[in-house]
């Protein structure tokens, strides 16, 4: 999402400053720590506030560690039968949540994109991020985002950063095809660590904020996406993926509805002032009033048919039966109550993107939803959720 930078500006001042004070002490990030050192191989142990809708510090936690028992060898004999360990390539299409935006909240004065936790696609040792899940299956894994960095727009990319995350703040449906997938096949062709006939790869779609926000007035009537506009360039970024990259593994993510994060920040009289000043290319979003709550009733429409444009075009693939691609439903988004979020999940510098703790609850229900058959799928992203651990039955699963 472009963003009104000197109405953010203003709103952070405020907060830095202490013109509001206790408004901004009601959100916070938790933390990660280090693993124990006991020559096992562990995942990073998540500190997740439960409850941090107040402006004290009484919060709730939980704590989480990745350390799932390793897997037998295994060799696929197609795309539906892939385990985690097969996956030798991590790659993500997206827009500013994929890309990391203002993760780290109000720790800086520069707007930093954190792409090295990226929830799907970040490589940052440590992070508890899908990607650092299948490289805990496969040392040797390459694709993941690494560090933090400048936002960037207009499809500037930082490519020793960045790597195959093409993800770009901004990012509409109609950017996927030639900007985000031009910068893709380039990296893919001169990754000398990636052999392209023979090594599996997974790729995380999860795109369509921009395209919601683009029904805001002025201008909504000329440059909103249609549902039939939003599948056609799903459709043709997959014919892409599926024509010039081999063996692939599409995971292609429902979105939520935005308008959620509107009344959470409700709670916030912090996160109410930011919304106010700061979004003035998604300003009906976050305006009060009866066109305001018209608006974001539509953007919660038009979002519930792009997911089942997905769903739809998920299953034309899945009747193609192809052998070495698949497009699979990761439906965590469809149902989520944003409301039910604790504001921590929140990046503190916009109360909208989410924040180091809203990422790795975005991973965790992903790869939860990865290993799940498609008719156990949650359709919900729960805060506190428990990482599953696959078996050596387990699947990322086609089916």
């Amino acid at each position: 999402m472009r963003r009104g930078y000197l109405g953010l500006a203003f709103v952070v001042a405020t907060c830095i400053f202490g013109l509001l004070p206790s408004s901004c002490s009601g959100i916070s990030h938790g933390h990660v720590t280090s693993s124990p050192s006991d020559g096992q191989a562990h995942m990073p142990i998540i500190i997740i506030d439960n409850d941090n809708n107040n402006n004290n510090n009484n919060n709730k936690m939980m704590m989480m560690q990745f350390s799932c028992p390793p897997l037998p060898p295994h060799t696929p004999k197609n795309v539906s039968d892939l385990k985690p360990g097969d996956i030798k390539v991590v790659m993500a299409l997206g827009d500013s949540i994929t890309a990391g935006y203002a993760m780290d909240g109000l720790s800086s004065f520069a707007v930093l994109e954190g792409r090295g936790r990226s929830w799907c696609v970040g490589a940052d040792p440590n992070a508890t991020t899908v990607y650092n899940f299948l490289k805990y299956y496969n040392p040797n894994l390459v694709g993941g985002s690494l560090g933090t960095h400048i936002a960037t727009q207009n499809w500037l990319y930082i490519p020793e950063e960045d790597v195959l995350n093409a993800a770009q703040s901004g990012a509409k449906t109609g950017d996927l095809p030639q900007h985000e997938m031009g910068y893709l096949l380039t990296q893919l062709k001169n990754n000398k660590q990636i052999n392209m006939a023979s090594d599996w790869k997974m790729i995380t779609i999860f795109i369509g904020a921009n395209d919601l926000c683009s029904t805001c007035p002025p201008n909504g009537t000329l440059t909103t996406t249609s549902a039939d506009q939003f599948e056609a360039q799903i459709r043709s970024t997959l014919e892409i993926i599926r024509t010039n990259i081999p063996r692939v593994f599409v995971s292609l993510g429902e979105i939520f509805n935005i308008s959620q994060v509107y009344t959470l920040g409700q709670t916030s009289v912090y996160c109410a002032e930011v919304h106010k000043k700061a979004f003035q290319e998604c300003s009906c979003l976050f305006q009060p009033g009866p066109q305001s709550d018209a608006a974001r009733l539509s953007m919660d429409i038009l979002g519930q048919q792009y997911n089942q444009r997905l769903r739809n075009i998920a299953a034309d693939y899945a009747a193609k039966q192809y052998t070495e691609f698949a497009v699979v439903i990761q439906p965590q988004g469809r149902d989520t109550s944003v409301t039910k979020f604790p504001l921590s999940y929140l990046s503190s510098l916009d109360c909208f993107h989410p924040s180091v703790l809203g990422h790795q609850m975005f991973a965790v229900s992903l790869w939860n939803n990865l290993i799940t058959p498609a008719a156990q799928k949650v359709t919900s992203i729960q805060p506190g959720a428990q990482i599953k651990c696959p078996t050596a039955d387990s699947y990322l699963y086609t089916w």
